[in-house]
C-alpha cells in the first residue's frame, strides 16, 4: 500500500510539472495598447550585433508552450550601438574565457545547455581595428553571467548600471556570482544609471543616453530588480527594443508567454513582475509597428540585425 501510494505521489509530481511546460498565454487587455513617441532622426545612428556564443537548448525550456523536442539556438551576445557622440555596447557579451564563466552557473542549466564559442567581444572590437578606449560605455540590462562575462577584457570601459541592479548584483543571489567574482578580481569603472528624463511612452521614466532621443533607456524590472530595456531608434524610422531577459524568445512576447516554471525559479527575482512587462511587451508591438522587440538571447530575431 505505501508503495503505491509512494508511486501516485510521484506520478501526481510529474503531471503537476507537466503542467508546467503547457501553453497558456498570458491574458492581454482589448485594445491596441500605447504609441510610442515619434523616431528621432538623428544622422549616424546604427545597431549591430556581436554573436559571441551559442547555447544549444530545446523550445520548450526558454518558454512556457515551446516544443520540448525542437532544438532552440540561444545567442550569448553583445548589441553595438554607433553614435555620432560615441560607440556604446548593450551588454558585455562574452569572455575570452567564458567557459570558465559558464562553470558559476546553476548545475541543472550547465546540464541542459551545450555552449559554443563563435567570438568573444573584445576579438569582434580588435578584428575592426577598435580598442577598449574605443567604446564610450556598456550599458547593462541586468548583472547575469551571460550580459557581464565580456568584461572581463574590457575593464577600462566605464559601465552603467542601476543602483538597484547594482545591490543585486552584490547580493547574495546566485544570479550575480560572476559578477562578484569579476569585480572582486579588480575594480570596475561603474556609472550609476538613473532615469531622470520623464515619461516615454507607458514608462514614466527614462534616460536619453545622448540627450537627443536616439538611445532611450528605461525600468524593465521583473527579471532582476533593476533591469532595464534600450530604445534605439534609427534614422530610417525603424525602432528597436533589446529587452534583456525579460523574455528569452520572440514568442514570450508574440503569445505573450512566460518562461516555465523551472526556468522561473532559476532565473527571474519577481515572476509577477515578469508577466506584467510581457504583456506591455506585447501591447507595445501590437500599437507601433515600426518597433522591433529583440530579446537578448534570441539567436532568430538577432539574425534579422545587422552584424557588427
Amino acid at each position: 500500500m505505501k508503495l503505491k501510494l509512494a508511486l501516485l505521489l510521484v506520478l501526481v509530481l510529474l503531471a503537476a510539472l507537466g503542467w508546467t511546460f503547457v501553453k497558456r498565454p498570458l491574458s492581454v487587455p482589448k485594445g491596441m495598447g500605447p504609441v510610442l513617441p515619434p523616431v528621432a532622426s538623428v544622422d549616424g545612428v546604427s545597431c549591430s550585433v556581436i554573436a559571441g556564443a551559442d547555447m544549444k537548448s530545446q523550445e520548450g525550456f526558454s518558454v512556457r508552450g515551446g516544443s520540448l523536442t525542437k532544438p532552440l539556438i540561444t545567442g550569448l551576445v553583445a548589441f553595438v550601438v554607433e553614435h555620432p557622440q560615441g560607440r556604446v555596447l548593450i551588454d558585455a557579451g562574452v569572455a575570452r574565457n567564458v567557459r570558465e564563466h559558464l562553470e558559476t552557473t546553476p548545475w541543472l542549466l550547465r546540464t541542459l545547455a551545450s555552449l559554443t564559442v563563435k567570438q568573444p567581444t573584445i576579438d569582434a572590437l580588435t578584428a575592426r581595428g577598435l580598442a577598449p578606449d574605443d567604446l564610450k560605455a556598456i550599458v547593462l540590462t541586468h548583472s547575469h553571467w551571460d550580459h557581464v562575462s565580456g568584461l572581463a577584457d574590457l575593464r577600462d570601459v566605464p559601465v552603467w548600471i542601476t543602483p538597484e541592479e547594482l545591490a543585486h548584483a552584490r547580493s547574495e543571489d546566485e544570479g550575480g556570482k560572476l559578477y562578484r567574482q569579476l569585480e572582486a578580481e579588480s575594480p570596475l569603472e561603474l556609472r550609476e544609471l538613473t532615469f531622470a528624463d520623464g515619461a516615454y511612452g507607458p514608462f514614466a521614466a527614462s534616460h536619453d543616453f545622448f540627450e537627443d532621443g536616439s538611445v532611450v533607456l528605461v525600468p524593465m524590472p521583473g527579471h532582476t530588480p533593476g533591469s532595464v530595456a534600450v530604445f534605439v531608434n534609427l534614422r530610417s524610422g525603424q525602432r528597436i527594443l533589446i529587452i534583456g531577459d525579460t523574455s528569452w524568445t520572440k514568442e514570450g512576447v508574440d503569445w505573450p508567454a512566460e518562461k516555465p516554471w523551472l526556468a522561473r525559479r532559476m532565473v527571474d527575482s519577481d515572476a509577477s513582475g515578469v508577466r506584467k512587462q510581457l504583456v506591455l511587451l506585447h501591447q507595445l508591438q501590437r500599437a507601433n509597428p515600426d518597433l522591433t522587440i529583440v530579446p537578448a538571447h534570441d539567436a532568430r530575431v538577432h539574425a534579422k540585425l545587422a552584424a557588427f
